[in-house]
């Protein structure tokens, strides 16, 4: 857990080194500070890079200790992380090697020097200090232990994908597909190219340094990372990695110096450049790669070790699996197309029929029925569920996805092939599964032998990349799917869904407002997905899943300048409770903004929940109105209704409200007026709908009113 940000770096070099890693002349201690894994209850294993092969020192102090424990580090090279590919080395222009590697010496490029140490002997569920010591430079932060499985403390989780770094990325503004719909007050997203229009308002970087600012701010407990950390690339082998550590321990921030992270490799993480079988030395050199950074439980399988993996933490367990490729048999076979998930659903299929072929180093493992990964996640799945655990599921292809790759029809790298695995989730009754991959922040859920009990599927790829729309979106649906509906071959015909288990999407869901040139809410931004973990009674327990997203304030202006961030929630908010095997959805308190208010009056509320107060405000009330009045109903007034058409001279005011059966007012301070509505703790009012609208006093019109927007609220958890 994050509480504490301390960097200090003593000597002016080493500050010299973090502030311009890239510096030729650069004699600095750190090459990656330290960065958490492997949380236990009675320790934590911190791991952290060095140019010079000089040990250091880890100090940690905190409850139960008498006296602070030191340890000595011992630093391994790691050759694999040298810059050794050629067209790295050669790379030029705007990000040549020569001025984006980091050096030891002019001339000479940076070596990696590992140290590793796993600190035990503490106390469960506690907060420590810990002080690393390399040379001259120190660097200090906390961690916590992990939580027992009986834990009353709410647990924080926060899921990522598709971060995708690369040195490129600080000058790359990503493609921001057009497929989102408009609000009806929206004056729609400006025509033309460029930032603000087809192109995101941040570069891939300051995207994602904004997102792990407002991820820090959440104070987590752990993060769960769906895949491509880094992009894939010819040039920026090993630089794609060092633009990885400056973001999340580094120069830029340090994110996982104070928050443990568990990670599943994607397929940008094994792409180095090459295609079809050429690719496949570079493809174990990136493998290679991965390893050297990350040390993961061990498996069933010695070479594939940190690829597939169990992590527990409290009452909860994360099974982390590889969807990168199938081997052998499976290798390069397309699954059927249009077919779906059933129980004569082929075990003969693949992830990646793009560059991956005929991989012959042994040290990816294929994820196919029968393999060592489907035996050891069917094994770890029934242990789970027997010692009761909460169980997650982490990997990186999508299953399904309205995005591109969420069909073989649509890509020749869609994670159609991992269905497979959507009956064992179902089996096992697992609470989430989180992937990437597709880069749509989606929600899917499925319950595929319609027993009642289905999963909910996180494509969580929204960390720093792409931000891409949907395949299907109406009036703008892909050739490929178009071509597939048409074709005879396809026994489903027109009525074919590229993912007939969608429920939610930042591109179709949450629908853009425009005033001009200024984008004033809604639409898919760069975020992540939330979720806590708290116990209940009888043994029962609440998880509460929410996307937030980092808004860019925008000045509106003609060169679509961004004037801040804000963090904002999606309307997404999911929640499950029950037993740890047996979690359904109950109604989550939801709350949604509609319609247009005039004069200026706008409302604004918070979700209602059984057993806490509904606040709504009132903003924008005229100095000439004493009081506000609240109006409530169970149902919007579809289309609004103009209050001249109601007898009342008020231009461009509307009823927003169907029928109103109540009526609150209150006074009006300063523009604002406030109502507290106590919602009693019963189940039986969970999933109540409820519409509210305000009203106030104005002199702008002959009726002498003003209206609000409306809120389109449903009680719930």
């Amino acid at each position: 857990m994050r509480n504490l940000r301390l960097l200090t770096f003593v000597t002016l070099a080493a500050a010299s080194f973090l502030c311009n890693p890239a510096g030729a002349q650069s004699t600095a201690d750190f090459r990656v500070l330290p960065y958490q894994m492997n949380p236990a209850l009675d320790g934590m294993q911190l791991t952290w890079f060095t140019v010079a092969n000089n040990p250091g020192t880890l100090t940690v102090t905190g409850p139960g200790l008498a006296s602070p424990l030191v340890f000595a580090s011992t630093p391994v090279l790691e050759p694999v992380l040298d810059y050794q590919i050629n067209a790295e080395l050669t790379a030029a222009g705007a990000f040549p090697f020569a001025t984006t590697a980091i050096f030891e010496a002019p001339g000479v490029p940076a070596r990696n020097w590992r140290h590793r140490v796993t600190v035990t002997g503490l106390q469960a569920d506690t907060e420590y200090t810990y002080v690393v010591t390399q040379g001259a430079s120190s660097y200090s932060n906390t961690f916590r232990t992990a939580p027992s499985t009986s834990t009353n403390r709410r647990l924080r989780f926060v899921a990522i994908s598709d971060s995708e770094t690369l040195v490129l990325g600080r000058t790359r503004f990503r493609e921001w597909a057009r497929t989102t719909p408009q609000t009806p007050n929206s004056t729609g997203r400006p025509a033309g190219n460029g930032r603000g229009r087809d192109q995101y308002f941040l570069s891939e970087t300051a995207g994602y340094q904004e997102n792990i600012k407002n991820i820090e701010a959440r104070d987590a407990d752990l993060l769960i990372f769906a895949g491509d950390l880094i992009e894939g690339t010819a040039n920026e082998c090993q630089r794609r990695w060092d633009e990885f550590w400056r973001h999340n321990a580094g120069e830029y921030d340090d994110l996982f110096s104070g928050l443990p992270f568990v990670a599943a490799i994607g397929n940008n993480c094994i792409y180095n450049g090459g295609a079809a079988i050429t690719a496949n030395p570079l493809v174990q050199y990136a493998r290679q790669q991965w390893s050297a950074y990350f040390d993961y439980p061990a498996n069933n399988d010695p070479l594939a070790k940190d690829l597939y993996y169990r992590t527990d933490y409290g009452p909860i367990t994360i099974l982390t699996l590889c969807s990168v490729g199938a081997l052998g048999a499976n290798d390069n076979v397309a699954p059927p197309q249009g077919q779906g998930t059933n129980v004569n659903f082929p075990d003969i299929r693949d992830t990646n029929r793009a560059w991956l072929l005929n991989y012959p180093f042994g040290d990816l493992p294929d994820f196919n029925v029968g393999t060592a990964q489907w035996n050891w996640a069917v094994q770890e799945l029934a242990a789970a569920r027997a010692a009761g655990q909460i169980i997650f599921v982490q990997w990186h292809h999508t299953p399904f996805s309205r995005g591109i790759h969420g069909s073989s029809v649509t890509s020749t790298q869609s994670g159609e092939a991992m269905r497979i695995y959507a009956p064992l989730m179902e089996q096992y009754r697992v609470a989430g599964v989180f992937c990437g991959h597709s880069e749509v922040a989606e929600m899917s859920y499925f319950d595929l032998d319609n027993d009642g009990y289905g999963v909910h599927l996180w494509d969580v790829g929204a960390a720093g990349d792409g931000l891409r729309g949907v395949e299907d979106a109406p009036g703008a649906t892909t050739a490929a799917i178009a071509n597939w509906r048409n074709n005879p071959l396809n026994p489903q015909g027109a009525a074919w869904n590229i993912n007939p288990y969608h429920v939610w999407c930042a591109d179709q869901s949450e629908p853009e407002t425009w005033n001009g040139n200024q984008l004033v809410s809604g639409g898919k931004h760069y975020g992540f997905l939330e979720f806590d973990v708290e116990r209940t009674s009888g043994g029962n327990f609440r998880i509460t899943f929410q996307n937030w997203h980092t808004f860019p304030l925008n000045a509106g202006d003609a060169n679509f300048t961004v004037t801040g961030y804000e963090l904002r929630p999606y309307q997404n908010r999911v929640v499950l409770e029950g037993p740890a095997n047996d979690l359904r959805p109950v109604p989550a308190a939801l709350r949604v903004p509609f319609g247009a208010g005039c004069h200026g009056l706008s409302l604004a509320s918070n979700a209602p929940r059984v057993g806490f107060d509904w606040r709504l405000t009132a903003s924008g009330v005229d100095p000439v109105s004493p009081f506000g009045v609240f109006y409530f109903g169970g149902s919007r007034q579809d289309p609004a209704a103009s209050l001249p058409s109601l007898g009342l001279a008020a231009p461009d005011c509307f009823l927003n409200v169907g029928t109103v059966f109540g009526l609150l007012s209150t006074s009006a301070l300063s523009g604002s007026a406030s109502v507290d509505v106590a919602v009693p703790n019963q189940t039986a009012l969970l999933g109540l709908a409820l519409v509210a609208q305000s009203l106030a006093l104005s002199p702008a019109n002959a009726a002498g009113v003003a209206t609000s927007n409306g809120i389109d609220a449903t009680v719930g958890r």
